[in-house]
């Protein structure tokens, strides 16, 4: 690799300061093979590697016959587990523990923050799907959350981040010192997003990714998350693209198929692992192509270390512009300047300050006039990196995109 072209692989992960994603090698507890694409299937876990035609809802499994990975995030999430192999882990003392802990913990968010979230989405956002069927959230890690409270109505949500995917573990395997350290891990793990509601990759590094850990990738993440707002997981399985050009290492994704209690319609969230630089897309052709089938999406980006500012980065700022109809995103997302550039009809919420420390110098001039110049309606709810409750120095813009809007010449670099 060209070193005066490119950035090195450790510059580019330390450029996704917070920008989260993971995985590891392993056997998928019950993996059930989801095949590429965005339309949901109906198959429960266990499905063969061709899914089969949607089936009619009463076909689902109910919650009481749930598969082994929806009781294993249940019983993760510190929810009561749904399947036989998993009866005798739930009476165990370390977890008894660990789901007064987990609950307790996650009430907060979810009566605070998340509450605030709804009630202002109810009033400020379009009913259902924005613009189109599908939410993609660049950047995101494995925070579901964000994203189903903001768009619930959504079909399918297309995430990525620089972590690999992961596994579910193998809790009905685990003796019970193992068992008991997995609960901790996962209560560790959980406790940036309750408290600041991102993660913090230096911290997933250690709680996700270290030999330490037992917690291992995404997808336990995704799903102890799908299960705490209200969600059955019907399956989880690859969703894989051609292999990588120059002999670079294949793309990873997974697609996790599931449905809110009581709804009979399927979801899916697909997540890939990769890196977004310039340099890092080059290896991966087809996930550009991907993206831009993907038109016109709902886009939410928060919290992406300013990653679409700087120049190695200016090709998924790009696909973003030119993919996304309707945007709601931070200051830490695609350049105010850019949008305004383009005619993108833009309203903005809450207070515009100099971004926090190392990212001072992302502060836009723009975005400060525009936020100056109109009445922006108050944020109830904290939003990107500021950690005050109420959101008294978060923002927050919401965007659409109008017909026709071209990208200027001079960003076509």
């Amino acid at each position: 690799m060209d070193k005066t072209a490119t950035m090195t692989r450790s510059k580019r992960h330390r450029l996704f300061a917070v920008a989260c994603g993971f995985l590891i090698s392993g056997t998928c507890l019950a993996l059930g093979t989801v095949p590429q694409g965005t339309a949901p299937a109906s198959a429960p876990a266990t499905a063969p590697a061709a899914a089969p035609a949607p089936a009619p809802a009463a076909s689902l499994p109910a919650p009481s016959q749930a598969s082994p990975i929806d009781s294993t995030a249940r019983l993760l999430a510190g929810v009561p587990p749904s399947h036989a192999d998993h009866a005798r882990l739930a009476r165990t003392k370390a977890w008894i523990a660990h789901s007064s802990t987990l609950q307790s913990s996650w009430a907060g968010p979810r009566d605070g923050q998340l509450a605030a979230m709804k009630t202002w989405r109810n009033t400020e956002l379009p009913k259902g799907c924005p613009v189109g069927n599908t939410l993609f959230y660049p950047f995101s890690g494995p925070d579901f959350l964000n994203a189903h409270v903001l768009f619930p109505d959504c079909d399918t949500y297309v995430l990525f981040g620089l972590e690999p995917v992961g596994v579910m573990p193998d809790v009905a395997a685990m003796k019970p010192p193992e068992f008991a350290k997995l609960l901790a891990d996962v209560r560790r793990a959980m406790v940036n997003l309750f408290e600041r509601n991102y993660f913090v990759t230096s911290t997933m590094r250690l709680d996700l990714k270290s030999k330490e850990s037992l917690l291992k990738g995404v997808v336990p993440v995704l799903t102890i998350s799908m299960v705490l707002a209200g969600a059955e997981v019907i399956a989880v399985g690859p969703s894989p693209f051609p292999r990588a050009t120059g002999g670079k290492r294949d793309l990873d994704g997974v697609a996790i198929d599931y449905r809110m209690r009581g709804s009979p319609k399927t979801k899916r969230l697909i997540y890939y692992s990769l890196d977004a630089s310039d340099t890092g897309l080059a290896d991966y052709p087809d996930f550009e192509k991907y993206l831009r089938g993907l038109a016109p999406t709902t886009t939410l980006v928060k919290a992406a270390s300013y990653l679409m500012h700087i120049t190695e980065f200016r090709k998924i700022r790009t696909l973003l512009l030119d993919t996304s109809a309707f945007l709601l995103q931070d200051d830490t997302g695609v350049p105010f300047n850019q949008l305004s550039r383009r005619g993108w009809d833009m309203r903005v919420y809450g207070t515009y300050v100099v971004p926090i420390p190392p990212f001072e110098k992302q502060f836009q001039p723009a975005l400060a006039d525009f936020y100056a110049a109109g009445k922006p309606k108050p944020l109830p709810f904290r939003f990107g990196y500021f950690r005050n409750a109420d959101g008294e120095r978060s923002n927050l813009m919401v965007g659409r995109r109008p017909p026709g809007a071209g990208q200027p010449a001079a960003d076509r670099r």
